[in-house]
């Protein structure tokens, strides 16, 4: 398990992150989001040893990285938002060239690069210049350079920046597959990629967190979406028993029908179907409310 422990980085007047403590295990994608300017890329940058904490510790095993950084590092795999390539390079050469540098051996060069091959699908692009390849591609090349040693962590930020959406799929795709057994820390500006891929979420705003939690219970609750045509009025004496409904700010009124929350409590959502089926008025939908991730982020991130 990763973990991050009172994490702190100040440049000169600025404190860009301030006392982070969160943990990341092996098997999880985790989610770190934030808006610009929050922290994350310093945070990235702190777990990778490419910076120093003013204060803290990072853990990896129960062990402190900063005890031993280069052998933390060497099970690591970072790739950065802008993915450092050499242009002048074929693909088959900058593989070969970053497994050398990565300290993967000889015997296990050849396996190696087979496998980040197939994962990326490099197959038909392997003799090409990367000056030559298309931003998707070069995306691929720079994450089997990443994975070239078969790393326990890695570190991914923003890496379907500027895809097209099939490249996007076949990315998240990798991703997923390759966090069933490894520790993954993805940052990214597209929410709904941490709705597809990530299991856990830790929101960061201003070098704080406002969010450490999964994914599904970021937007969870137990309130209910009900889409009628009367005032608020009338809700109110339907559900007088209940919180007080109120008018949904982020649905839309259509045809003369708005929607209202209602908040059974503890009791089950099902309670409200059952208030409804006497009412006079028309109901044209009834659901559970989820709220969308923006709303959420939008909400702890507001300064």
């Amino acid at each position: 398990m990763l973990r991050v422990e009172n994490l702190t980085k100040r440049f000169d007047t600025k404190t860009a992150v301030d006392h982070l403590n969160f943990q990341i295990k092996p098997g999880i994608i985790t989610g770190l989001l934030g808006p610009n300017g929050a922290g994350k890329t310093t945070t990235m940058r702190l777990i990778t040893g490419f910076l120093e904490p003013t204060d803290g510790n990072i853990t990896y095993k129960n062990e402190s990285v900063f005890q031993n950084i280069s052998e933390f590092q060497s099970k690591l795999g970072y790739l950065p938002e802008s993915a450092p390539l050499y242009s002048d390079m074929l693909v088959s050469e900058y593989l070969n060239y970053m497994a050398d540098i990565r300290g993967v051996d000889n015997h296990s060069k050849n396996q190696g690069i087979s496998r980040v091959v197939d994962l990326c699908e490099l197959q038909t692009h392997l003799h090409f210049p990367i000056s030559l390849l298309s931003k998707g591609f070069r995306q691929r090349v720079a994450l089997a350079g990443t994975l070239i040693h078969d790393p326990e962590v890695i570190i991914l930020d923003e890496p379907t920046s500027g895809l097209d959406p099939n490249q996007i799929s076949h990315i998240r795709t990798l991703i997923r597959n390759l966090g069933k057994d490894k520790t993954i820390i993805l940052s990214t500006h597209i929410l709904k990629e941490v709705e597809d891929i990530c299991d856990h979420a830790v929101i960061i705003n201003n070098g704080s967190i406002v969010a450490d939690s999964k994914v599904s219970e970021l937007y969870s609750g137990n309130r209910v979406l009900v889409t009628a045509k009367t005032d608020l009025a009338a809700m109110k004496s339907t559900f007088k028993d209940f919180e007080e409904p109120i008018l949904s700010e982020t649905e839309k009124e259509i045809d003369g029908f708005l929607p209202y929350l209602i908040n059974p409590g503890e009791k089950s959502p099902e309670i409200v179907f059952q208030k409804l089926k006497s009412v006079k008025f028309e109901v044209r939908e009834i659901k559970i409310y989820r709220q969308s991730l923006e709303n959420v982020f939008e909400k702890l991130t507001r300064s």
